[in-house]
């Protein structure tokens, strides 16, 4: 009797393993139906579907990581964080664990993982555990430049720059053709002020991968930290043509410049290129000949960008004085100021401004003497603007002022004589 027990136990025993292995069976069948029926509803762009069918596979196959990995990415692109982060977790449990990791040539390996589990923890804004995926992932994998790329892009978002500094240049020693390692160290080098440094990385940037907005606004950015004028207007005309916002941001943050005269302007009626010292003020309008008379004069000065209306035409933001240093050149050739010599206001008479040409024409009122043999020199008559633009930043103090002597702006400082 008790061999007959024996052989009838070792026989329910081989059924139950059967059973076993059928239900195991059935459940990665209807696991990968599953999976079909979230394809099909990927492509159908029915992502709603698709996270419940990968959630029906994830249920009848646990260690299904082609679901936890596509549940993962719906989630990311939904903004779900949360489950996307508890997605991403169970599938680097799966992963780091050599009894249920998938070593297919379609599942994500263990590095992998990790990196998309610290992306969703970035996402997030829960920066220590991302901080933690990432250095993780770097251990996994020490020749991949992704871990170390994006902890160093981790360390600039929370400002600790020169953790980010050191992360970037190894990235850029593991993958020195990336264009967004240099792109990044650009970006790094601008918050921290090092323009210069931050100018080579981000041209390198750009040569490597030529249609890339953001470093030409990086650039734009630390050309503006260089005082590099035409650079900016160069990253800025570029920006113009490629991303509004961008370009809207550069704008903003760059300091207004004085560009020069627009003598070709009809509205122009004083003119300071050609004229210079001793030139009678009869000479901008016949009716000057007469003693004491007076004439309102405009003369036309272009702006880098667009300015603030009434900042523009507040005469009190601008001044109008002699040429006294060598940017300016010397009023009436450093020869003293005689009785002759036209007085001049210190400020406009009246300032209108042309948003669409970016345009001030700047009146003052020009004043024959007694005698009738007042002089001028035009060329060294400096227009100096204390203003801002639209976007409220101030002048660009080494580019505010301008004369007809000068072939580009200058500085305001010491040209008041």
């Amino acid at each position: 009797m008790g061999s007959d027990w024996l052989s009838a136990s070792t026989s329910d025993t081989l059924g139950l393993a059967a059973a076993s292995q059928s239900a195991e069976s059935t459940r990665a069948q209807n696991a990968q139906y599953a999976i079909a029926v979230a394809s099909s509803a990927l492509s159908d762009g029915n992502y709603d579907k698709a996270i419940k069918a990968f959630k029906t596979a994830a249920a009848f196959d646990p260690n299904n990581t082609t679901a936890y990995n596509y549940l993962g990415k719906l989630y990311l692109s939904q903004s779900n964080t949360d489950e996307a982060i508890k997605a991403y977790k169970q599938l680097v449990s799966i992963q780091s664990n050599l009894s249920t990791k998938d070593t297919s040539s379609s599942a994500p390996t263990l590095e992998e993982a990790t990196i998309s589990l610290g992306n969703a923890y970035l996402q997030a804004k829960q920066y220590d555990q991302s901080e933690k995926q990432f250095k993780a992932a770097a251990k996994l994998a020490p020749k991949d430049p992704v871990p170390v790329y994006t902890l160093g892009q981790l360390y600039l978002t929370q400002g600790r720059l020169d953790e980010s500094l050191t992360q970037l240049q190894q990235a850029k020693t593991l993958s020195p053709k990336d264009g967004n390692v240099y792109y990044a160290l650009g970006s790094v080098y601008n918050a921290q002020g090092n323009y210069l440094d931050a100018a080579l990385a981000l041209q390198t940037s750009i040569q490597l991968k030529p249609d890339f907005p953001d470093a030409n606004y990086e650039l734009g950015v630390a050309y503006n930290g260089l005082n590099y004028t035409e650079g900016v207007q160069e990253q800025q005309t570029i920006l113009n043509s490629s991303d509004y916002t961008l370009a809207s941001q550069l704008s903003a943050i760059t300091k207004p410049q004085i560009v020069g005269f627009d003598e070709t302007n009809s509205r122009t009626t004083f003119f300071t290129s050609l004229l210079g010292p001793g030139t009678p003020v009869w000479m901008f309008d016949t009716s000057l000949i007469t003693p004491n008379s007076s004439k309102l004069v405009t003369t036309t000065i272009q702006f880098s960008k667009d300015m603030d209306y009434d900042s523009v035409t507040n005469v009190l933001n601008w001044s109008i004085s002699r040429g006294n240093n060598s940017e300016s050149g010397y009023y009436n050739n450093t020869l003293p100021i005689s009785s002759s010599d036209a007085v001049l206001p210190p400020t406009p008479e009246s300032v209108t401004y042309d948003s669409s040409t970016g345009e001030a024409f700047v009146s003052f009122r020009l004043k024959q003497n007694s005698s009738g043999n007042a002089k001028i020199d035009p060329k060294h008559l400096v227009f100096t603007f204390y203003g801002e633009d639209a976007y409220g930043q101030t002048m660009d103090l080494t580019a505010n002022s301008i004369d007809g002597y000068a072939s580009d702006p200058f500085g305001s400082i010491d040209t008041i004589a």
